[in-house]
């Protein structure tokens, strides 16, 4: 091999390292993200107690999906109704996030459940995997609640925010019982939200870089990135559905609850884009009352009465 070969080939070596260990370093920003405290959470969001929202103190349980344990709140309603909800938390969150969100279901009588999704808060799992193993630990949630409850699993809905809404919705393929799904801020999914991240921190030159880190990331985290897709589940969905999207969300655009909604299969959906200005999950932040009434006039129309 001639001296310009073997230089050639030094370069493409040392070049294809460099890619590589980029990929790994970006697999570790996709899937190992920083986590939050729910004590920061409660920093962040300026939350001082559960009265605030109208709660009582809940009782603090845990929870089991194979080896992962799960924290959670369930606020139990003195109401003698049975209907529950459970509360999805965004990426990096908690569950004191969704506090927020609560006080609409629970004034009404609906007792509240909400937990934190593995690698977040309190919880366990090394790593986060948008949806892929997240809806797995709804599901298990979802009996959980139902049993600490007695109430039964049709009549518990689901509100998720961003994350939670993707995991959500793709918890929701296919399942008859459900009461209804309000996913907020949601993406359609994993590959093209990590792609328009990236390049909103660092340039679109990080698209050459995106693919080595998925694969990095699916083969750290034993998944596929292809299957995650709250779009794709959508096309399975058949209970009573509404998206909520701030047209000012620069995070999420709202195009990826667009194109969600194009493809719900059920007749029973219904698609907001709120024009208050409000940023990414925070369209109640922003006009409470009336994000309050669309969600209850919505659930009316489908005859589910809180």
């Amino acid at each position: 091999m001639s001296s310009k070969s073997k230089f050639v080939l030094t370069i493409f070596l040392i070049l294809i390292t460099l890619l590589l260990g980029a990929g790994y370093y970006f697999s570790t920003e996709i899937i190992s993200f920083r986590k939050r405290t729910i004590e920061e959470d409660k920093r962040n969001h300026k939350i001082k107690g559960f009265a605030e929202f109208g709660l009582p103190d809940p009782e603090v349980l845990r929870f089991q999906n194979g080896s992962i344990t799960l924290w959670s709140w369930y606020f139990k309603n003195p109401a003698k109704k049975k209907c529950g909800v459970i509360l999805l938390h965004g990426q990096t969150g908690t569950r004191a996030a969704t506090l927020k969100y609560a006080p609409i279901f629970f004034k009404r009588g609906c007792s509240v459940f909400t937990y934190d999704a593995r690698r977040h808060g309190e919880s366990g799992g090394e790593y986060g995997t948008f949806g892929f193993y997240e809806k797995f630990d709804l599901d298990r949630a979802m009996e959980f609640f139902s049993e600490v409850s007695t109430i039964p699993e049709s009549s518990i809905g689901i509100l998720g925010e961003s994350y939670g809404a993707a995991t959500a919705l793709q918890f929701a393929e296919g399942k008859k019982e459900i009461s209804f799904l309000v996913a907020d801020s949601t993406y359609k999914d994993m590959t093209s939200i990590i792609e328009k991240r990236a390049v909103d921190l660092y340039s679109p030159l990080i698209l050459i870089i995106s693919p080595i880190a998925i694969a990095f990331a699916e083969i750290r985290g034993d998944f596929v990135a292809e299957d995650v897709s709250p779009s794709e589940s959508a096309k399975k969905i058949e209970v009573p559905t509404i998206l909520i999207h701030s047209s000012s969300d620069e995070f999420t655009p709202k195009e990826h609850s667009e194109d969600i909604f194009r493809n719900l299969k059920t007749k029973h959906k219904k698609i907001w884009i709120t024009e208050w200005g409000a940023g990414h999950g925070r369209s109640i932040n922003t006009n409470y009352a009336e994000y309050e009434r669309v969600l209850i006039d919505f659930l009316k129309e489908n005859q589910i009465n809180l």
